[in-house]
């Protein structure tokens, strides 16, 4: 599209002999053709930064251009050194899809050169129009085929693998990895504005990571999936920053929303984008269920989560987490001890260690696990109990036990 608007405004351009500029609705520059005539600061800050000066930008929306439908003359200001210009809004079917601009000094744009540039914004207002229909078609194809890539029907899986190849939207045989997440606000979204922000926030990720290949998927419930693929996969730290800004965008519409996200491990071609998807799912589950996961976590750091989230818990009966466990765990309401007894089995048994991470005296640390070991009625110096109490509180977390 821009090789288009490009050709249309160079096309006005050589019949007016004046340079013409091209933004979005958003005052950020689109195209712009070069003519020998005077400019001014506004424009070449314009040309640098693809964005005009904020307070020129302020001036522009105070004058309500965005609700013009026919050319504006706007007359300088030599105190922001912005020179007259002529706003011609680019429309179709009513809606406003950027602005064409002309210099004006002195009011020499005449009205059949008003006339020209109306028909050339008309024409840009068809074709991005056209870019948007088109747009929308190719996402809601695309999510269609990643719904069908992450089926857990192979069958599915398969033709949809295929095609997104065919179409080149993505590659196989490369590596692959899934990003996953969750957005929850405490306020209930009747317009399904988070959703929306979600979705935008979602594309605008597909669009940032390059040179790989992505597309996104956002599901009810505020859930959001996009996979990536390529010969060169964004780096970790990458991958996180697009996560961060993702998070940013997301926190920025909604400032009670929480949004956390997954990243699934990195697999080898279409054909295992489920099981990445799935990874990142697992860490979604995970994080919702137990506290201190990042807002931003990694497949491979869920430790011994990996092996629990395969256990079917409906079919898990509650003696599953030892007795003594489930004992401690009604007892200590307040949830130090079972705090204490995680830590010390976390970090090995090293007294000296989970003394430090809990800010205790090692005295202090001794007399919980006394208190724990008589609750529980296991020993922590017993290699079976002390496994069974570990792995007990990890499933009663992912279990919600708490009784």
């Amino acid at each position: 599209m821009e090789d288009e608007l490009k050709a249309v405004a160079e096309g006005l351009s050589a019949r007016l002999g004046r340079s013409v500029a091209i933004d979005d609705p958003n005052i950020r520059l689109l195209a712009h053709t070069a003519h020998d005539e005077d400019i001014d600061q506004t424009r070449i800050r314009s040309l640098v930064e693809r964005r005009g000066p904020e307070e020129v930008v302020s001036l522009l929306k105070d004058l309500h251009i965005a609700e013009a439908t026919s050319p504006v003359r706007i007359p300088p200001r030599k105190d922001l050194k912005f020179l007259a210009r002529v706003c011609v809004p680019i429309r179709c079917e009513g809606r406003l899809f950027g602005y064409l601009w002309l210099i004006d000094e002195g009011s020499s744009v005449t009205d059949a050169e008003l006339v020209l540039a109306s028909e050339a914004a008309a024409a840009m207002g068809q074709l991005m129009h056209r870019q948007q229909l088109l747009g929308s078609l190719r996402n809601s194809r695309d999510r269609d085929l990643l719904r069908d890539l992450i089926s857990n029907q192979p069958t599915v899986r398969e033709p949809a693998a295929a095609e997104l190849v065919r179409l080149d939207v993505l590659p196989d045989g490369c590596p692959t990895v899934a990003v996953a997440i969750r957005v929850t606000s405490p306020h209930s979204d009747t317009t399904g504005a988070q959703a929306v922000t979600l979705d935008l926030a979602l594309q605008r990720m597909v669009r940032n990571i390059v040179p790989a290949s992505a597309i996104s998927l956002s599901r009810s419930g505020g859930f959001g999936t996009v996979l990536i693929a390529g010969a060169y996969l964004p780096s970790h730290d990458m991958l996180r920053g697009h996560a961060e800004l993702l998070i940013r965008t997301v926190e920025k519409n909604n400032q009670a929303a929480q949004v956390q996200v997954g990243l699934g491990p990195v697999l080898h071609g279409l054909a295992e984008a489920h099981r990445t998807v799935s990874g990142a799912e697992d860490v979604l589950r995970v994080a919702s269920a137990v506290p201190g996961f990042a807002a931003i976590a990694r497949y491979e750091e869920l430790g011994i989560y990996r092996l629990l989230l395969h256990l079917s818990h409906d079919e898990l009966p509650l003696e599953a987490v030892p007795e003594g466990l489930r004992h401690l765990l009604r007892e200590d309401r307040e949830g130090q001890l079972a705090l204490t007894l995680e830590t010390y089995l976390d970090l090995a048994g090293s007294a000296q260690a989970a003394a430090a991470a809990l800010n205790l005296h090692r005295a202090s640390l001794y007399q919980r696990i006394q208190r724990i070991e008589a609750i529980t009625r296991m020993s922590l110096s017993d290699g079976g109990d002390r496994l069974s109490l570990h792995l007990g509180l990890k499933l009663a977390r992912l279990l919600d036990i708490t009784t």
